[in-house]
């Protein structure tokens, strides 16, 4: 029979509360289940320490510990901590496997929350690691429903950085998008119009930082209305202005001006337009099809790693294998099963007891004879 069983329908069906060591331990041989709680309104099972772990579960081959929430969440944890950097409500740790995991057929695998802080953090210690990696197959491997700030380089492989409205003239049907201006340097661009003097020149001022930001400058200029051969510019950028002339007089003059960036960040982290493919990716393609060359030789966007627990999680997808048999001997251990039904071996456990009773009453009625 189990050694502890817990059923409540309003309460704890479990309560387990230490004040330095472990609140509740539970373990089982075989496939049955180590500490098992159930509760319709309130705490399945609950773990409280003042010093440790409330809870604390440990397997050496499958999960830790399971959560399962019709309505709610499978596993909530929240942390009361008041140090300068509170402690995690739920903390997870794998040497060689995921940390936290969260997984949903329907809906969110993992959904993290912050009134005042940050929702999700994803970090990584390693040389080419991934602090949080997203992964659409087929859909979409992020969404953003806000302001994006990238701290560091952003790099798309093999895709298009376009922006993307309702179309003006058909707003209900229809999206308009541009793609964006590419170049083998770091270019800002600048244009405006200009206004003629009587003399056919004018000075067009620039904002007092463009010169710390820009260098090597391009110009353009294009009379509007009428020809004028003649037209130039007569200074180029100096205190952060430069000079038009050879126009007529009162003429418009649009212009352009391009620099390339030249600020303390720019100039210690320069441009590589060309670059050698790492050693493994050497003799493969972004896009292999391309080339005329096998999908096999396709660089692979993701980490090994991320490819390994990929198959993983299709191996777990597949149908399982057949359960193995109860073991013949040992206690019975509470299975995980739907609220309301009772737990396994239950009604042997009160079929034991209607015999054991039985037992009794005879026994009782046999010294009721003797006396």
């Amino acid at each position: 029979m189990p050694e502890l069983r817990g059923n409540s329908e309003s309460g704890w069906a479990v309560w387990g509360s230490s004040n330095s060591g472990t609140g509740v331990v539970g373990t089982a041989g075989g496939y049955g289940t180590g500490t098992y709680g159930e509760s319709i309104s309130s705490n399945g099972v609950f773990g409280k320490s003042t010093d440790g772990y409330g809870v604390s579960a440990h397997s050496m081959k499958l999960a830790g510990i399971i959560g399962e929430g019709v309505e709610g969440p499978g596993v909530r944890g929240y942390s009361l901590g008041t140090a300068i950097v509170s402690p995690p409500g739920v903390d997870g740790e794998a040497p060689n496997g995921h940390g936290v995991r969260g997984r949903s057929d329907t809906y969110i695998g993992v959904l993290g929350h912050s009134k005042t802080s940050t929702g999700v953090h994803g970090s990584s210690d390693g040389i080419d690691g991934i602090g949080v990696v997203g992964l659409g197959n087929p859909g979409k491997a992020a969404y953003f429903g806000g302001d994006v700030e990238v701290r560091g380089n952003l790099t798309v492989a093999n895709g298009n950085k376009p922006f993307k409205i309702d179309h003006p003239l058909e707003p209900q049907n229809k999206y308009l998008l541009h793609h964006s201006v590419e170049s083998s340097e770091r270019k800002n661009v600048y244009d405006g119009v200009a206004y003629l003097d009587a003399d056919g020149s004018a000075w067009v001022e620039l904002p007092r930082w463009f010169e710390a930001l820009n260098g090597d400058f391009r110009y353009q200029l294009t009379p509007i209305g009428a020809a004028a051969p003649e037209l130039h510019v007569a200074e180029e950028v100096s205190e952060n202005r430069f000079k038009i002339a050879g126009g007529q007089g009162r003429m418009k003059v649009c212009w352009q001006l391009t620099g390339t960036r030249k600020d303390a960040w720019a100039a210690a982290n320069p441009f590589e337009v060309e670059q050698e493919k790492p050693q493994k990716e050497r003799g493969r393609y972004l896009q292999p099809d391309l080339y005329d060359a096998p999908a096999e030789q396709r660089v692979m966007l993701v980490p090994e790693e991320i490819e390994r627990q990929r198959e993983v999680m299709r191996q777990e997808e597949a149908p399982p294998p057949p359960q193995a048999p109860e073991l013949p001997q040992g206690p019975v251990q509470p299975q995980p099963m739907p609220l309301g039904s009772e737990a396994p071996g239950f009604g042997r456990l009160e079929e034991e007891n209607r015999r054991q009773i039985e037992e009794l009453r005879e026994q009782i009625e046999e010294l009721r004879q003797r006396l």
